[in-house]
């Protein structure tokens, strides 16, 4: 089998660290590069947290450093989710310092120089829609498939999906510019749940890896009980990785949609439009069978680890 090439765009973040293992760990993808970009907490901690994941890893890939803020209204994090260094103190190996390229030139290298065919977008969108307005033909062969949006009931606002709500001026740019987008939103991301007791007691194995893992999902329930009196682990972004190893789990259809990209109560609302040209939008999910690919997979990744 030859595995899928792909890249990662992302803003680690708890659920952002859970979908980097699922995807190393996973023989379908081969990861070519990643990039940072500011979301769940400011860009030098996620790009810090996302260094020291591919540490743990043992994974040798570009990795470049991108947007420090969204490209328009006010910027936002998520440090009272995942904490103020973006994992909740999840035990990550320290590297030293290194001089990072930066995210649009990693990103260009990925989708010209090494042939991916998917950019797998994690955080909000702010390098994609860069790059996608200085280049758009550098998408000619590749989709990009974002975790984000919702057409329902929202996890920042009534309305809005975090990512969405920050930097909807790039998801504006991504959903006009012609670039193959597969949204995979919280219409199937919030029925991904690890529930805490499995969470708890499931075995990761003893090592590194392990002991990221195990820390790493129980910080979850305990953030989203803090947020909503559930103790549970949402799969947010391991869901959009698994769109890209095992599509059969999931039923997509097309979707004309605008966003508003404007402060204000209505920030980040994705509404559909009867124009425009539509994008690959997630309406289900296997989700147990999602879990359980994701549980297989990451754990035998760690245990395999010496």
């Amino acid at each position: 089998m030859t595995p899928r090439r792909v890249h990662i765009d992302t803003d680690p973040g708890l659920d952002d660290l859970l979908a980097l293992g699922l995807a190393f760990a996973s023989p379908e993808l081969s990861v070519e590069g990643v990039t940072t970009v500011a979301g769940n907490a400011a860009l030098p901690l996620v790009t810090a947290n996302a260094r020291r994941f591919c540490a743990l890893a043992g994974a040798d890939v570009p990795i470049g450093v991108g947007a420090n803020q969204p490209l328009a209204l006010t910027p936002i994090d998520a440090a009272h989710f995942h904490g103020k260094d973006g994992r909740r103190g999840a035990p990550l190996p320290e590297v030293p310092d290194a001089n990072l390229a930066p995210a649009r030139d990693v990103l260009r290298h990925s989708l010209v120089s090494r042939g991916v065919d998917a950019v797998l977008a994690l955080g909000p969108l702010t390098n994609v829609a860069t790059l996608a307005v200085e280049d758009p033909k550098l998408f000619a062969n590749a989709e990009v498939i974002w975790m984000g949006g919702t057409l329902g009931a929202g996890n920042v606002t009534a309305k809005a999906e975090y990512n969405a709500f920050a930097d909807p001026r790039a998801l504006r740019i991504l959903l006009r510019s012609g670039v193959r987008l597969r949204m995979v939103g919280l219409e199937v991301t919030a029925r991904v749940v690890l529930d805490a007791s499995r969470a708890n007691s499931h075995d990761f194995g003893a090592g590194a890896r392990g002991a990221l893992l195990s820390a790493v999902t129980r910080s979850l329930c305990d953030a989203e009980r803090s947020l909503s009196g559930a103790s549970r682990a949402v799969l947010h972004d391991p869901t959009a990785v698994a769109a890209a190893l095992a599509p059969e789990l999931f039923s997509f259809a097309p979707r004309s949609l605008e966003v508003v990209d404007r402060e204000g109560a209505e920030r980040g609302r994705i509404r559909a439009r009867g124009d425009g040209a539509p994008v690959e939008y997630a309406v289900d999910v296997h989700a147990a069978d999602v879990i359980e690919l994701f549980l297989e997979r990451v754990t035998r990744w760690a245990k395999a680890a010496p």
